[in-house]
């Protein structure tokens, strides 16, 4: 049955088109989390300056105002990144049980034409070898 051989190949192709989904979405998560790093450690830097320098303790508060709001931003594109991850996750996983019914219901109709196959030679070796021992009883 061709069907089923198709249905497999489009599910594979499903499944790698959603495994390609899911490494885009967890590069995007992984440079998102780098860039809050980033800023956690500029902040530091700025705090470590202006606790050094007159001039700079001047314009820090302003600079932490900022600091802490982009710190918000990044970190509400980092839960939805982490819902996008998990909801791609969560597909890629239904996609690769979907290929495994199909794969397994493949196997089982191949096991079962083999089985029929084996019985149909059985059978006509049966009635070869009847023929056979017919045809010595008869001599």
């Amino acid at each position: 049955m061709k069907s089923l051989q198709t249905l497999i190949k489009l599910q594979k192709t499903r499944v790698d088109e959603q495994r390609q989904l899911l490494a885009q979405l967890e590069n995007q998560l992984a440079y998102i989390e780098r860039r809050i790093a980033e800023l956690e450690v500029y902040k530091a830097r700025e705090q470590v300056t202006a606790d050094q320098n007159e001039e700079a303790r001047a314009t820090y508060g302003a600079f932490v105002k900022g600091a802490v709001a982009k710190g918000r931003e990044m970190e509400k594109e980092r839960l939805t990144a982490t819902e996008a991850v998990r909801i791609a996750h969560d597909k890629l996983a239904e996609l690769f049980e979907e290929q495994k019914r199909y794969e397994i219901a493949e196997q089982a109709r191949i096991d079962a034409e083999a089985k029929e196959e084996s019985k149909r030679e059985r059978q006509e070796l049966d009635e070869v070898g009847s023929i056979g021992h017919q045809r010595r009883r008869e001599e």
